[in-house]
Order: structure tokens, then sequence, then C-alpha cells
């Protein structure tokens, strides 16, 4: 940025001396050097506490890992990879076979359990049996109940399903392969399409010029020449860097911690879905905290530079 202010100004220095005819001496030179100075460090001043920049902003996403809760040989992948899905959308099946027999093996060990319970409080009214044993079926009875629901839960998870509305970016997934369910070796990655979020990162000088519902303009690499609209929709209250994690060693500030990045959320006057961008791609973005009183003019500045970073994005040669 401050090499586009430069290389500016010394164009415009060079056409005044050009057209105007200056002599070039050491007093016009100083003179130019030195207004120079003033004119883009008071720029550079107001648009970095005023007006702040970032280059360090991305598009996250929430990736949920998709394990089974019960262990099988997968037998039929419907899914695609990177292809549109609905919440309860079949992501994989694993074979039903034993968990159907175990609810099938409980079902008729229930129904003997109720006809003995009825039996046993039919006896005891009528000829004074044992309560002894008619509370021994009625355990029984709820344990059976316990037990086939839990084996219902199992068959049920024989189908596996998306947890949302998103896709799966991934699929490794064939026939004939083991399902186990086991939290470090999951079987897909299904990525929440609703959980697009764009965060800026800032510095922390120029935070508190950075509210809720300030404008925003936003660049993406994939975009060259396209500048999108949005809003400040929140700043976060933690950084990263100051985190504390359950551990038996004390806080030290002997070790040195990066300054870390003030998280701002940015909504785009346009849904994230309807740009057509991978999510997890980076952007720059500009927040426009003051846009009245001394420090507002400066904002066309900032709009400028932002133009002409989108613009060297045409500049990329691979």
């Amino acid at each position: 940025m401050e090499t586009l202010m430069l290389l500016t100004y010394t164009a415009l220095c060079w056409t005044i001396f050009k057209v105007f005819k200056i002599p070039v001496n050491k007093w016009t030179l100083t003179t130019a050097v030195l207004g120079g100075v003033v004119l883009i460090g008071h720029v550079l001043m107001g648009m970095a506490y005023y007006h702040p920049a970032s280059r360090q902003a991305r598009i996250f996403y929430v990736a949920t890992q998709i394990v089974p809760n019960v262990k099988g040989k997968v037998i039929e992948v419907p899914v695609r990879p990177n292809e549109p899905l609905k919440k309860g959308d079949v992501l994989f099946k694993i074979d039903p076979t034993p968990y159907r027999a175990r609810v099938e093996e409980l079902e008729a060990q229930l129904a003997f359990a109720k006809k003995r319970l009825a039996d046993m409080e039919r006896l005891r009214r009528r000829a004074g049996g044992s309560r002894f044993d008619v509370e021994e079926y009625r355990k029984r009875v709820a344990s059976l109940e316990a037990q086939l629901a839990e084996a219902r839960f199992n068959l049920e998870s024989c189908v596996v399903r998306a947890p949302a509305d998103g896709f799966v970016t991934h699929v490794r997934v064939r026939p004939g392969q083991m399902a186990v369910p086991f939290p470090f070796q999951p079987m897909m990655t299904f990525i929440n399409a609703s959980t697009a979020t764009l965060v800026a990162g800032f510095a922390p000088e120029p935070s508190s010029n950075i509210d809720p519902g300030d404008e925003a303009e936003v660049v993406f690499p994939a975009y060259p020449g396209m500048t999108f609209q949005g809003r400040v929709r929140r700043v976060l209250p933690a950084v990263a860097e100051g985190e504390l994690k359950p551990s038996q060693d004390m806080v030290s500030f002997a070790r040195q911690l990066p300054q870390g990045l003030i998280p701002v959320i940015i909504d785009l006057d346009k849904n994230l879905s309807q740009i057509g961008l991978p999510m997890g791609v980076d952007a720059d973005v500009a927040v426009y905290g003051v846009n009245s009183g001394y420090w507002g003019h400066t904002a066309i500045v900032r709009r400028i530079l932002l133009r002409m970073i989108t613009w060297s994005h045409f500049l990329r040669f691979h």
C-alpha cells in the first residue's frame, strides 16, 4: 500500500515539474520530499486508525467428522463428492443383519416377559401369588424395553445421514470396507454450508474504531477488478494468542507470544454462497469506521487503494 502511494505521489510530482517547468534544485526537491512525507504520513495515519484494512481475511467454515455409531461392513455409498445435500440425506449404509437380528430377539423376549408379567399379576389377584415374582418380571420387562430401545437405535444407525445442509468434500468410502466407531478415524468430512463466515484479522491499535454496522469493502484475488460491499457484524471479544488451556504449567511472561489480530466478522451484502468461491479462500478487507469529521476524507484514499489492489490481481502470472 505504501509503495502504491509513493509511486502515485512520485508520478504526480514528476508531472507537475514537467508541466509547470519547475527547475530542479535542492529547494524544490526538498519541498517535494517533505511535502510527500507530510502528506503521505497524514493520510497513512488517518487510514490506519480510522479506516483500517486487513490482508488477513478468510472465509471460515465448520466441518463435521462423520463417525458411525456402530461397527459393520459398508454395503452402499449413494453420496457423491461435492454435491449439495439436505439434512437427513443418506451418506452410506452399514450391513444391518446382526443389529436387525438383535432387535427381533429382544422383541420376542419382551413379548414373552410381558405375557409372563400379566400371568403373575393375574395369579396374585386371584390366588395370592408372590409379590416378589411380580416385581421381578416388571424389572425384567423394563430392562428388555431399555435394551430394545438401544438395539433399535443401533439398527437405525446403520444408515448414516447428513447432519445438516452441506456436502461431503472427499468420498473415500467404498462398499466392503469396515466402518468402525473410532473418533480419530472418521469415515468422511462433512462441510456445513450454512456456516461459511468471512473473518478478518485487524491489528489491535485501530480496533477501538471498528464497531458493528460499520461499512466494509472486500476484494477477493479470485475476482480481480471486483469490490464487494458489506457491514461489520461483530468484533470478537477474544484472541487465540491469549487462550489458556488446562495444564500444570503456570503463566509465564518470559515466552514471547505474537501480538495477535482482532477477529472481525464481516457480512457481505451478497450471500457468500452466491459468489461462487470455495470456502477457505483469502480476501482483503477495509472497514470505514469514520465517514464524517476531520478524518472522514481519508476514506476515499482507502477506497482507491483497495481498488488498486483488486486490479493488481490481474498481474498474477503462473
